[in-house]
């Protein structure tokens, strides 16, 4: 007897079976797809707050993001949840949400633990790092230069902020990693309007060039001391931008 042929009272239990897998596999799917489209409009969003097209303190009209991005306003809200945990969007009970405007004290105190955070992770990668991830590094650092060469703004940020987040990695420290880029992400909109302007731009590649020459020669304290000096200025430009637009 063919023990392969199944018994027809079975079949009910195993078409349902079937039917109730494939509808796991497309319910998994779809989730899949909705996770997808929520993180690159919160993305989007966030991009859009960093480079000034959603200003410090506008309000932000769903309606026109939605036209904007090509989404409904399942997305927008749940992004602006996200972005509000970020600390980079209030939102306003009854009244929508709003681009966060940080107080100069807020931005102080940002800077100062970010810098302080950095000069560590410097200083440790300085005397730990290979030759090869020194290499890695200086990559990154001459193709900044050219992209200031350039003035291409834009790229130039992201690599900017590669180079930052690269050093920390390097420090192979859990916490550290953690505690950083949570407050980067509240930084980076600061960090784009210092970093970017004529006058700090500028002054900006120098001190990167100084750091990664110290870490090339190996001297921790010389590079902890220069990052250390360099984000504390980053924020220091950041608030004078801020004081310069609020007297136009």
């Amino acid at each position: 007897m063919d023990n392969s042929i199944v018994d027809s009272s079975s079949l009910p239990t195993l078409v349902a079976n079937k039917m109730d897998a494939s509808a796991t596999d497309v319910n998994t799917e779809d989730r899949r797809r909705r996770h997808g489209v929520h993180a690159d409009t919160c993305g989007r969003i966030r991009d859009m707050i960093v480079r000034g097209e959603l200003d410090s303190g506008e309000r932000i009209n769903e309606l026109e993001l939605c036209e904007v991005l090509g989404v409904s306003r399942t997305p927008i809200r749940e992004a602006l949840k996200v972005l509000a945990a970020e600390g980079l969007v209030e939102l306003l009970p009854n009244r929508g949400s709003r681009v966060t405007t940080p107080s100069t004290e807020e931005i102080v105190n940002l800077f100062a633990v970010i810098a302080a955070l950095e000069r560590l992770a410097v200083e440790t990668v300085t005397l730990q790092a290979s030759v090869p991830e020194l290499a890695q590094l200086r990559q990154l650092h001459d193709e900044m230069l050219r992209r200031h060469a350039e003035h291409d703004r834009d790229r130039y940020f992201e690599l900017n902020h590669r180079i930052h987040e690269t050093i920390i990695e390097m420090a192979n420290n859990p916490q550290l990693t953690r505690t950083h880029g949570d407050l980067m992400t509240r930084a980076r909109r600061p960090r784009f309007v210092a970093i970017t302007t004529d006058g700090r731009w500028d002054e900006s590649v120098k001190e990167h060039e100084l750091v990664m020459s110290a870490m090339e020669m190996r001297d921790a304290r010389f590079a902890g001391e220069i990052l250390f000096r360099h984000v504390l200025k980053t924020g220091t430009a950041y608030i004078q931008s801020m004081h310069s637009a609020s007297k136009n």
